[in-house]
């Protein structure tokens, strides 16, 4: 692994005040991965690091680029983005796969396409009056009326049963105020995975953990799961809009 790229993680972590365990809490790994990443001894995956990234609220464009300047690499070497790009192809099924070609030959070998020449299809989901709380939480009224939203069709589009509208910062930067996601409905969620919650009547978007739901901005605190509350799981948050 590239040598400043461990201690640029390194450093990020440390910045931010958190701690290893801290860290792996949240990605739902073990804290000996993080120090591994951290020594150079296992390198992380493209989407673990935009996470550790984005964890540490650090620009992972700026710290790739300035690492490959350093090593002044001469060959042809992808961008961050262009790694993302390919990482989320792979994860398509074939008929996907073989759409997304198509449009990419289209945009480069016609330099007159427009987007409105762009066949473009779309997929009808419930859309919920409630907007979850990305802080202490949003009353959640028992009755809760559902319009419709047409989003584009996409393989997190196909599998979400509806959409919601996020209401606070508590989940930045993945997820900022005003943000729609895309929510599977489930009444079980793995440690880790971000859903959302009914807690005591208000409507929440967390992290789960069995002793608590997690806010991903540091400047928030966790929700304490009590014997005594009355806790929900209202769905998994699969994607965004």
């Amino acid at each position: 692994m590239n040598k400043y790229l461990i201690e640029r993680i390194k450093e990020a972590r440390k910045d931010c005040g958190m701690s290893q365990k801290e860290v792996a809490d949240i990605l739902g790994i073990n804290r000996s991965t993080i120090a591994s990443y951290e020594t150079g001894n296992s390198e992380p995956d493209i989407d673990t690091y935009i996470k550790l990234c984005k964890i540490y609220n650090a620009n992972y464009v700026d710290i790739l680029n300035k690492a490959y300047e350093l090593q002044e690499i001469a060959q042809f070497t992808p961008t961050i983005e262009e790694e993302y790009i390919i990482e989320k192809i792979r994860d398509l099924n074939e008929e996907d796969k073989v759409m997304i070609v198509s449009l990419i030959e289209r945009l480069t070998t016609k330099s007159s396409l427009k987007v409105e020449d762009v066949p473009i299809r779309y997929v009808t989901l419930p859309a919920y009056g409630y907007a979850p709380s990305a802080g202490t939480g949003n009353y959640m009224p028992d009755d809760i009326p559902a319009s419709t939203i047409q989003v584009p069709e996409s393989p997190s589009a196909e599998k979400a049963d509806f959409v919601v509208r996020v209401s606070g910062h508590s989940m930045e930067p993945k997820f900022m105020d005003g943000d729609l996601v895309l929510v599977k409905k489930t009444e079980v969620l793995d440690p880790g995975k971000i859903g959302i919650f009914s807690v005591n009547g208000e409507a929440l978007i967390k992290e789960y953990f069995p002793d608590r739901l997690h806010s991903l901005n540091a400047r928030y605190k966790d929700i304490d799961l009590n014997d005594g509350d009355t806790v929900r799981c209202l769905g998994e948050v699969i994607g965004k809009l």
